[in-house]
């Protein structure tokens, strides 16, 4: 039997890497959360198109799909679903919506658990309310439908108790102040995939629950992009991690690190992705001024070649004049050399 322990956390040797991308996550987050809050509608659009990509993806992730203009219609409601796949895409909306209303008041326990994974299959025609009644595996199929894996997970009359085993090293781990969140969060959605405690929908649960830990941790980068478009993007990469993280697991010899890794990647390129569909929103909305309202808000270093993609109104030698002119009076510096020249506010 497993045994649900976070306290490793305190004592493991981090890798470099993973542990510069947490800081760096960390800095970034607040900046980015103080500029959302000033930008108005722009952050607003970036939620309404965040939603339907997370909507859209986390499905597709598991073969679940249907037209774009059909996507935004379930998500806004100007649609009914047709079918089993729009049914679920429906429920994976109001679970998303749910969340991103109502996450500071969520405590994660397994009512709260149950409850959302009510919201999530409420319209579909699989819907089984409550934790797995059967015994379930995990399959990986090849392109041409074979089976070519199947993972053990929790046994069904096993999965009550390690649902209260999951949670309970979750909270004594996130009260202890030596272990970091961002380590912590991966490390608690592989253990709830390892046990697979639902009959369907796990995949996607897992995904509706990094959003709102991220959230009530205070990383709301899941508001206005979508984490679950990275990892379908990158979903190869996805399964990797998750695999070599899970060797072990039932012998309590499992090295979670390269899910914590793949974790941080991905949740890093979400920053970055703000900061470039930040500026895009600002270039499409402030023909004067815009280019230096976004240099002044910038939580990540951006090229030049961004910044001409940002402002396509703009000319290019209009570009290197405001940069020059920034540098210049201190506003923004100028790091690296030739081609990997970047700016960032100082």
């Amino acid at each position: 039997m497993h045994i649900f322990d976070y306290s490793f956390l305190k004592s493991m040797k981090v890798d470099p890497d993973i542990l510069n991308r947490a800081v760096r996550i960390e800095a970034v987050n607040v900046q980015a959360d103080h500029n959302l809050k000033e930008a108005g509608t722009i952050a607003s659009a970036l939620m309404n198109n965040a939603i339907m990509m997370s909507v859209r993806d986390s499905n597709a992730i598991e073969g679940i799909r249907t037209t774009s203009d059909r996507v935004a219609g379930l998500v806004n409601g100007s649609v009914h679903p047709r079918g089993h796949d729009e049914m679920e895409i429906a429920g994976y909306g109001d679970a998303l919506r749910y969340i991103h209303e109502n996450h500071s008041r969520i405590a994660i326990t397994k009512q709260s658990i149950l409850d959302i994974y009510g919201i999530l299959m409420g319209r579909s025609d699989m819907n089984e309310p409550g934790f797995k009644k059967q015994d379930n595996v995990i399959v990986d199929r090849g392109p041409d439908g074979k089976i070519s894996a199947v993972y053990q997970t929790i046994p069904a009359d096993e999965t009550d108790f390690c649902m209260d085993q999951l949670i309970g090293a979750f909270w004594e781990a996130r009260d202890d102040m030596e272990i970091n969140s961002l380590l912590l969060i991966p490390c608690f959605i592989m253990d709830f995939l390892r046990i697979h405690p639902f009959s369907d929908g796990n995949g996607r649960m897992s995904r509706l629950l990094t959003t709102l830990l991220l959230y009530q941790e205070g990383y709301d980068v899941c508001r206005y992009v979508s984490m679950e478009s990275k990892i379908n993007a990158s979903k190869m990469d996805y399964y990797k991690a998750l695999e070599e993280s899970q060797i072990g697991w039932f012998e309590n010899r499992c090295d979670y690190g390269p899910f914590i890794h793949y974790f941080l990647g991905e949740l890093f390129l979400c920053y970055r992705d703000l900061n470039r569909m930040t500026g895009l929103e600002i270039g499409r909305r402030k023909k004067s001024n815009g280019l230096e309202a976004f240099l002044r808000m910038a939580v990540m270093p951006v090229s030049k070649h961004d910044l001409v993609l940002m402002f396509p109104d703009m000319s290019k030698i209009t570009v290197e004049r405001t940069l020059k002119r920034m540098c210049d009076e201190g506003e923004i510096e100028m790091m690296g050399s030739g081609r990997s020249v970047r700016y960032v506010r100082r």
